[in-house]
């Protein structure tokens, strides 16, 4: 008995010469989803930077607070005096004030000292930091303290300040205490 084998061919890309082109079209548009993705990914993270350094410098501002009010209960006689020498507005000028830190000062004169410092220290810590600090309408026992900072934004014209307030909105009609237009600000009351 003797075989015969029959011939078999295979051609090869026979079959494919109408899908020619398909497999770079399934390239670019893997490519072209991946791209969308890395991009998004990107804004993904940049927001997220952003919202750090907000983060990061309302915490700044918190201690910011901590520490006047920590001054303000070692220097509670004149914190609480009406009107108080601990009074600033938004950009208020230094005045002329004695170093405590060698030289005996009296309430009034600590009070000077001590805003003096830490306004260089709002304007130190936080990127256009401002402050103001004032009586509490209400409580005569309160001082309010204001900070606020430059937003972390790229386009100054695109800081919409009541969405950067919220939830801490500084508006305190009966002082005229409001935050600064492109600022973000948190405000507290404290009771030295």
């Amino acid at each position: 008995m003797s075989l015969n084998p029959k011939k078999i061919e295979f051609r090869v890309g026979s079959n494919r010469s109408g899908q020619r082109g398909i497999s770079l079209l399934e390239s670019l548009i893997a490519l072209v989803v991946l791209a969308l993705g890395v991009m998004g990914f990107a804004g993904v993270q940049t927001r997220l930077l952003v919202e750090s350094r907000t983060s990061n410098s309302r915490a700044i501002a918190v201690g910011l607070i901590d520490d006047l009010n920590n001054r303000l209960v070692l220097n509670r006689n004149a914190a609480l005096a009406n009107p108080t020498p601990y009074a600033l507005a938004w950009n208020g000028a230094a005045t002329a004030a004695q170093d405590c830190v060698t030289n005996p000062c009296n309430g009034q004169l600590l009070a000077q000292s001590d805003l003096n410092q830490w306004r260089a220290l709002v304007a130190a810590s936080l990127p256009g930091g401002v402050a103001s600090v004032f009586l509490s309408p209400n409580d005569p026992r309160q001082v309010g303290i204001a900070i606020g900072w430059a937003a972390n934004e790229s386009k100054a014209a695109d800081v919409d300040s009541a969405k950067f307030n919220s939830p801490f909105n500084v508006t305190e009609e009966n002082n005229g205490v409001a935050c600064p237009a492109n600022l973000i600000c948190h405000f507290a009351y404290v009771q030295p």
